[in-house]
């Protein structure tokens, strides 16, 4: 079977080509691709050659829905028509490699790595929605490493999809957020979106006595999802004394990504990462994402079909027009 796909042959480049799938094995899914969404985050730094473990020419993306269209004679627990998340696939061209290969018409592999989402079709709005679980199951680990809890203060460097749902997630448990961004049209965009979580600009003159008065004993959480040292040193000083940093961003630029570990050790706080999400917060943000609990349609600026493939990243690549969240529709 001949399909399209999205490859990135060399950094800053992408095009669409036409990749050979393998006849489907007994113990193989063929899974027909519905909506791919882009990862602002991750395919950037992959089209930029940056992410570890980056090869080209790949097939970039992890964010995928479709429907299974036929299933092996071994295959359990998958049956056709069933509604299906993930990117599991091969191909005949062995030049290309997949980097977790989810903007594909088609694909053949075993049905691991992929989850059940339903067994019949779902509205269009929450395909679009839960393609996105694994971005947005950052925050989900992020809030849950955090023990955030009602009554908190949190402050979310970048009001990206991560920090945008960390902030949701933080007001769901009771927790007051507050989100911080440079680019004036994603803080006009989250502003008219999400009318009751306050958003500033990191260059606002008067910002940190705005983020004083806003949280006067200490924001009890600072989670970082933009990487840019010197504003995180700039803001560590308004976390309390014996409060959280978590560290949810892409540190690949060694060179420029170092913080300034005396004022947070002074301050006695604790630091934790994340590395992708468990189970656990899959289960957790599919179910938030279907049930509209966590609002992403919110955050998806443009909708195309898979006929402006190259469109959608050619917007990634230069950031114009503004865009957060991109899907693709494969019908």
């Amino acid at each position: 079977m001949e399909i399209r796909a999205v490859v990135f042959p060399e950094a800053d480049r992408f095009e669409l080509r036409t990749l050979h799938l393998p006849e489907p094995g007994p113990g193989d899914i063929l899974v027909r691709t519905l909506v791919s969404a882009i990862s602002p985050g991750t395919e950037r730094w992959i089209l930029r050659g940056k992410h570890i473990g980056t090869r080209f020419p790949c097939v970039p993306g992890y964010h995928r829905v479709g429907v299974v269209e036929h299933c092996g004679p071994e295959v359990q627990g998958f049956a056709p028509d069933t509604i299906v998340y993930g990117s599991g696939n091969r191909w005949l061209d062995k030049d290309v490699i997949s980097m977790w290969g989810a903007h594909v018409g088609h694909s053949v592999s075993a049905p691991a790595g992929y989850h059940v989402l339903a067994r019949q079709a779902l509205p269009r709005e929450a395909l679009e929605s839960v393609a996105f679980t694994i971005l947005c199951g950052v925050s989900n680990r992020g809030i849950n490493r955090c023990d955030v809890c009602a009554g908190q203060q949190t402050l979310h460097l970048g009001a990206g999809i991560v920090g945008v749902c960390a902030a949701q997630l933080a007001a769901r448990r009771g927790a007051v957020p507050v989100l911080l961004d440079r680019d004036p049209e994603r803080i006009a965009h989250v502003s008219r979106a999400f009318p009751d979580i306050p958003v500033f600009s990191v260059d606002d003159a008067e910002l940190i006595p705005k983020l004083k008065a806003h949280a006067p004993s200490g924001f009890d959480l600072l989670q970082d999802t933009v990487g840019h040292a010197p504003t995180t040193d700039r803001l560590v000083p308004l976390v309390r004394s014996q409060g959280t940093l978590l560290l949810q961003a892409q540190y690949f630029d060694r060179q420029s990504c170092a913080v300034d570990l005396d004022q947070i050790k002074i301050r006695e706080l604790t630091v934790r990462t994340t590395c992708g999400i468990r189970e656990e917060d899959w289960q957790q943000t599919s179910a938030a994402l279907l049930s509209g609990a966590l609002n992403m349609q919110a955050l998806i600026t443009h909708r195309l079909p898979a006929a402006r493939l190259l469109d959608a990243f050619g917007m990634l690549h230069t950031g114009k027009p503004h865009n957060l969240g991109m899907v693709i529709g494969w019908e």
